[in-house]
């Protein structure tokens, strides 16, 4: 219980971002935008958790023990990477690695980059076609988490509304935070929190 708490606060952490910096930039999300983006998030999380259930038919436990462990610190170190990573992006001014050609996939990677290219017909609200892109971006690290932690064993019963409830809070609690602030580094100190859980986790599974 206590892990799947763990990863439920990790995953939420790039929410509680979200929030903060669409609060900072006076970007409303509405009540439906929110539900939307929670509904991809969580749907995305559920497949790759029965997916690592299946798995885990066929393993031993000690093996998926170790695959779990493996697949989460992996998974930790590289969000901890890509938040560093993303913080010397932001400095520049054309903060993309690339440009992409690709409509849809330069649209997400774009998104990935700077979460507030989601507003994309710059209203200043999030819409629903909007909040599919933002549910596929926040479900990128519950992808990984959820596979990886379902190989050693979950109660996805609980564990998939603990996730929902935790992302709506995040989400409309750090956009409160965001309209009170004027600046906020997100990059650099929410992956790095994240990635910490999830490497610790990883461990725990191997321990």
């Amino acid at each position: 219980m206590t892990e799947a708490l763990l990863i439920a606060i990790a995953i939420c952490i790039d929410s509680f971002a979200l929030g903060i910096t669409y609060g900072i930039k006076q970007i409303k999300i509405s009540k439906t935008a929110i539900l939307i983006l929670n509904l991809v998030t969580i749907s995305i999380l559920g497949i790759s958790i029965y997916s690592g259930q299946l798995v885990r038919q066929f393993i031993s436990e000690n093996t998926s023990s170790l695959i779990s462990c493996i697949i989460l610190v992996s998974l930790g170190s590289f969000f901890m990477i890509e938040g560093y990573i993303k913080y010397k992006i932001e400095k520049k001014e054309d903060n993309r690695l690339a440009k992409f050609y690709i409509p849809k996939l330069g649209i997400i990677i774009d998104i990935a980059l700077d979460s507030t290219k989601a507003d994309m017909d710059v209203s200043g609200d999030i819409n629903i076609k909007e909040a599919l892109y933002l549910g596929l971006i926040l479900s990128i690290d519950a992808l990984g988490a959820g596979f990886g932690l379902s190989l050693d064993g979950i109660n996805y019963l609980y564990f998939l509304p603990l996730v929902f409830s935790f992302n709506i809070i995040s989400i409309l609690y750090g956009h409160y935070l965001g309209t009170k602030i004027e600046s906020y580094n997100t990059s650099l100190k929410t992956s790095l929190l994240p990635g910490g859980i999830l490497v610790f986790v990883g461990l725990l599974k191997w321990m």
